[in-house]
């Protein structure tokens, strides 16, 4: 009642910032907020993401906007209905948008069909030297797509109400994080042909956003409107015989999905990843749990501490995660990923010493983590001390719930 009273409150025009737009605590206010944007933090406040939105969906801010400043591409395969004076290409040239629409090669082998879409997007992105627009070929548009490039973002797309992102229509902006987007979205279609588009472009945003901060804008629901609903004067693009949920995997990734619906991450997805020794030992987990109970400058010193501990040496070990984990199933959904990784786990009050990596390194080599494989919390809490320090001893007790070790050290068995 006290968040319905705080939106009927605010002017139509009023904007929300959350600066700390991960906690899952601000779920319920922006579920009554169209979303509009978000924002990945650097330096010291990383891996905290802004978040923004508003009593009403986003709309084109008064100005003048050339309409040359962004290339309309779009790709279609042989099977498809399409010409130069129907569909897409026609709206397209009735509007007065540059574009490329064009037919994928009736050659192209099926290992590469999967990335021909990405593959196409990057080649345009990469001759056009300005922002490019991917819309579904099937697609039909209605009004002057302008948005984007009205605000500016690094990376533009629909969700639907589940969070789940929408494919048929991108905005790529002439950026170094929009170009990183891409290229780690080609990477997993590449690597993983079978799953949803969606799904990799999805976890390839989550990436992005862990590494380095991106201006992602939320588009509103004009520009990715079902036609067999009565199309709106204010519709943008009409997803005309447009289905992008049918593939047999797509279930099980929207539960993979479920926190987008309010623009956050979810555990256990690494909310800050950092490459280490080529050919190391392997993937090390960071877990900071109970990130509820401390406030924004503990849990940014958490994550500094970590960072520059593996920055200063890394152990031997191949990468670094780290998962901000605000409950105990979070905490429990990371143990339980099978990808053989060891995990170090911490809680908010703590800091990782500046020789953290090292000191493990040298307990790998005498083989004084052997044992830890399957020893309990309790029984490992001594072993790893040193390698922690407790900022605020107090603080600690206040975190602390009953049943829950101070830290643990385990290596996932194989």
């Amino acid at each position: 009642m006290r968040v319905q009273a705080l939106i009927e409150s605010l002017h139509e025009n009023a904007i929300v910032i959350l600066l700390v737009g991960e906690s899952p605590a601000f779920d319920g206010l922006k579920s009554k907020l169209h979303a509009h944007g978000s924002l990945g933090a650097e330096g010291a406040d990383a891996p905290h993401q802004v978040w923004w939105g508003g009593v009403k969906p986003l709309t084109v801010p008064t100005g003048l906007y050339r309409k040359q400043d962004t290339l309309f591409i779009s790709s279609f395969e042989s099977s498809d209905i399409q010409g130069e004076d129907a569909g897409l290409a026609a709206d397209l040239k009735r509007l007065g948008l540059d574009h490329v629409v064009t037919q994928i090669s009736p050659n192209c082998s099926k290992a590469r069909q999967g990335t021909s879409k990405v593959d196409f997007i990057i080649e345009q992105w990469s001759q056009a030297c300005r922002p490019v627009f991917w819309i579904d070929a099937q697609a039909r548009l209605a009004n002057l797509p302008l948005l984007p490039q009205a605000l500016g973002c690094d990376f533009a797309v629909n969700r639907r109400p589940n969070g789940v992102m929408n494919t048929g229509a991108l905005f790529f902006h002439q950026t170094e994080r929009a170009e990183a987007l891409l290229d780690i979205w080609r990477r997993l279609t590449c690597s993983h042909p079978n799953l949803p588009e969606s799904f990799l472009l999805d976890q390839a945003w989550a990436l992005t956003n862990a590494q380095r901060e991106i201006e992602t804008v939320w588009l509103p629901d004009t520009y990715w409107r079902k036609d067999d609903v009565k199309p709106r004067i204010d519709s943008t693009i009409l997803a005309h015989a447009c289905n992008n949920d049918d593939h047999p995997l797509e279930k099980f990734a929207e539960q993979m999905q479920l926190g987008r619906r309010f623009g956050r991450h979810q555990a256990p997805e690494a909310h800050l990843v950092m490459k280490g020794a080529a050919g190391g030992h392997g993937l090390i987990t960071i877990v900071i749990r109970d990130i509820l109970a401390g406030s924004t400058t503990d849990i940014a010193e958490s994550v500094e501490a970590a960072a520059a501990a593996f920055a200063a040496d890394n152990g031997g070990f191949s990468q670094m995660e780290i998962v901000l984990c605000g409950w105990d199933d979070e905490v429990r959904s990371v143990l339980q990923i099978e990808d053989y990784a060891w995990t170090l786990m911490t809680d908010v009050s703590e800091r990782l010493r500046p020789n953290c990596f090292s000191s493990l390194k040298r307990r790998r080599a005498r083989h004084d983590l052997h044992a830890l494989e399957y020893t309990s919390e309790d029984e490992t809490e001594g072993k790893i001390a040193s390698a922690i320090q407790l900022v605020d001893p107090s603080l600690g007790a206040k975190l602390k719930r009953s049943g829950t070790a101070d830290h643990i050290f385990i290596r996932k068995p194989a």
